[in-house]
C-alpha cells in the first residue's frame, strides 16, 4: 500500500502513525480537547481517527508530534527550556 504524503511531499508511514497514536493514548486525558489550528477543537478520538485516515488534520498530528520527538531527542528542546527563567 502506497503512503500517503504530507504538504511537503513527505511520506507518512504506518510506523510513524502507530508512534502518534501511541503517544496520544498514553499524554491526553480523554476529557480533553485541543486545538489544532484553524481545524478548531478536537477530542482525543477524533486526533486517532484523523491519523488512521491519513486525511491532512492526521498529518498534521503526525508530523507534530515527530517534530516534538526530534527535538526531544537532539536536545534541543532541553536546551530551550533550561534558557527559559
Amino acid at each position: 500500500m502506497k503512503e500517503k504524503k504530507d504538504s511537503k511531499g513527505e511520506d507518512i508511514t504506518e510506523a510513524m502513525k502507530k508512534l502518534a497514536i501511541a503517544r496520544i493514548e498514553a499524554q491526553v486525558p480523554s476529557n480533553l480537547r485541543l486545538s489544532i489550528g484553524s481545524y478548531g477543537s478536537m477530542s482525543k478520538e477524533e486526533m486517532i481517527e484523523h491519523i488512521k485516515k491519513g486525511d491532512e488534520i492526521g498529518r498534521k498530528i503526525v508530523k507534530s508530534q515527530l517534530r516534538f520527538l526530534r527535538a526531544q531527542a537532539s536536545g534541543h528542546l532541553t536546551k530551550e527550556l533550561i534558557s527559559i527563567e
